[in-house]
């Protein structure tokens, strides 16, 4: 890893540390990314586009994993927050397009969007598997580079992280792992 790299991810390592303890101590309630519309589960479906994806379980706090992640309440929501908060970027971010041939006007909305990136974010979980098709379509709409950030909810490196990194990294698209507070970049 080149020495500005390693600096980097030390700085956003120590931001997100920071961002994760100040939310812990300051913020008893979950933030919301958006305005709602979702089911139980925390999922919702996007009308214009057909788009249906997930932001979270569901609960306000899942404490009865023994993930660090969930132990402190956090959702996919508030983890794509702090991530965006220390990448300098904003979360929920709707891409207008429109469709070839029939020009209909619809838009897509990526998580996270930074300067530089366009970030699908989600759970160590099977709803993630989408995760780089949403991000490759924002990348398109926006120019900016595709990256998915996968959140880690048991502590290990399981097979949806595996999958999603291996895939990525097929088609050159950045990989985040974030996993008991630590960035990993992949």
């Amino acid at each position: 890893m080149l020495e500005s790299d390693a600096v980097k991810k030390n700085v956003y390592t120590i931001l997100l540390s920071l961002i994760i303890l100040g939310f812990f101590i300051i913020h008893n309630t979950e933030l919301l990314a958006h305005g709602g519309r979702t089911n139980s589960q925390g999922c919702h479906n996007n009308t214009k586009t057909g788009d249906y994806h997930c932001h979270n379980s569901g609960s306000s706090k899942d404490t009865s994993s023994s993930s660090s992640n969930q132990s402190m309440g956090f959702g996919e929501n508030q983890l794509n927050q702090m991530l965006a908060a220390s990448l300098g970027g904003k979360t929920e971010v709707s891409i207008p397009f429109k469709t070839v041939g029939s020009g209909i006007a619809s838009e897509v909305r990526i998580d996270i969007i930074t300067d530089e990136y366009v970030i699908e974010g989600g759970l160590d979980k099977r709803s993630s598997l989408d995760s780089i098709q949403q991000a490759l379509f924002a990348s398109s709409q926006t120019g900016k580079k595709p990256a998915v950030a996968i959140y880690d909810t048991d502590s290990t490196w399981g097979i949806y992280e595996h999958r999603i990194w291996v895939a990525a990294k097929a088609i050159n698209v950045h990989y985040i792992w974030i996993s008991d507070g630590k960035i990993y970049y992949k």
